[in-house]
């Protein structure tokens, strides 16, 4: 791995100055981040892995779409995009249109998943041909292109794993990873990426969160096929436009995994302060439910602190998850296990800094008062 003893401040400004590393695009201020930039970003952004309890191959919510009419209200395209976790990102990223968009979480498992459908992603011609390739299904036939969600899950659902596919993309995925110059990943990252991509051919439609505890967390299936609440489809998958402008982002490495604890010394105030650097502000923050885990931890205050070092507008918004298994929600919907929320970010330090957050609830019931 490439020293993380550089000051980005000094180190990163020149990030997308120089013709070599980053080439523009038609979009407006968007720019293509080439491989060894894209590896050095990944390295120098990083901290040290962390310990959270359990893997999370898809999501631990069910509501994540309920906030997409907001979000798009907001106009908040261009700009950054920070988020945690696996896929919901996907499905944020293609509402919000950033510039650019940083993955940040604890665990570097979710760097490597990352990595993997970034993969993936870029070798895809549509959304059936990645959905075959991550659950190692290769239907004989393939469907309009313009064919919905359910008929594409369906047809996937209806095809056969292969060992056989499934080995020949694993070699091609850790082929494809090793030639990122810099990236560097070890062994262990190998025999992860591995166990990760096992465990999206041994269950298929049927992968959770995890591989137990998983009882009330959505199947990958229930997750895809999720709507908003107008019953609409909103996930990444749901249309092929969406899906291409993912394939887009990942192709021009705009989508970036960081390994970082959202209340460490590191991560994010390097993320904070290469931003400013670019003159980028981060328009949303998907923060999930991680917060839950920095209260239990008594890490919340230096969250806020991190927090405070971002670059950030009065547009600006927080996107997190409320777990309503134990108390529920005001804006609990049916049976979902989770509520999802919009926060300004402004607002939120605002109330951080009268002393407002005394824990979780005060947090996520701040806009209700």
């Amino acid at each position: 791995m490439l020293t993380r003893t550089l000051v980005l401040a000094l180190a990163l400004p020149a990030l997308c100055q120089s013709s070599q590393a980053c080439r523009p695009r038609d979009q407006a201020g968007a720019q293509v981040i080439d491989d060894a930039e894209f590896a050095r970003l990944v390295n120098e952004l990083s901290e040290d892995a962390g310990y959270f309890w359990s893997n999370n191959y898809i999501s631990n919510e069910t509501s994540y779409q309920h906030v997409l009419p907001e979000v798009e209200s907001r106009s908040l395209d261009e700009g950054a995009y920070i988020g945690v976790g696996p896929n919901q990102n996907f499905t944020y990223i293609s509402a919000i249109r950033p510039k650019i968009a940083f993955i940040v979480d604890i665990r570097r498992q979710n760097l490597l998943e990352h990595l993997l459908f970034k993969i993936l992603i870029t070798r895809s011609a549509s959304r059936e041909d990645y959905l075959a390739r991550l659950l190692a299904r290769p239907p004989q036939t393939s469907l309009p292109i313009d064919s919905s969600i359910q008929e594409i899950v369906r047809h996937i659902e209806d095809t056969s794993a292969s060992e056989s596919f499934f080995e020949n993309q694993l070699s091609e995925i850790i082929a494809t990873a090793h030639a990122f110059p810099g990236l560097d990943l070890s062994e262990q990252d190998v025999r992860d990426v591995t166990a990760i991509y096992r465990e999206f051919y041994r269950q298929g439609f049927e992968i959770k969160y995890d591989s137990w505890r998983s009882f009330f967390f959505p199947s990958l299936k229930e997750f895809i096929l999720e709507t908003d609440l107008n019953d609409e489809r909103r996930n990444w998958l749901a249309s092929e436009e969406s899906f291409a402008y993912i394939r887009a982002m990942e192709r021009e490495n705009r989508i970036i995994p960081v390994v970082g604890d959202f209340a460490g010394d590191e991560a994010l105030k390097r993320l904070g302060r290469l931003l400013e650097s670019r003159g980028e502000t981060v328009t949303a923050f998907y923060v999930s439910n991680v917060e839950f885990y920095l209260f239990r931890q008594r890490k919340w205050s230096s969250f806020v602190e991190n927090v405070e070092r971002l670059p950030t507008t009065d547009a600006s918004i927080f996107i997190r998850a409320y777990a309503n298994l134990h108390r529920p929600h005001p804006r609990m919907v049916g049976d979902h296990i989770t509520v999802s929320l919009v926060q300004s970010i402004h607002s939120f330090l605002r109330h951080a800094r009268a002393g407002r957050f005394r824990n979780l609830w005060d947090v996520v019931t701040a806009e209700e008062l």
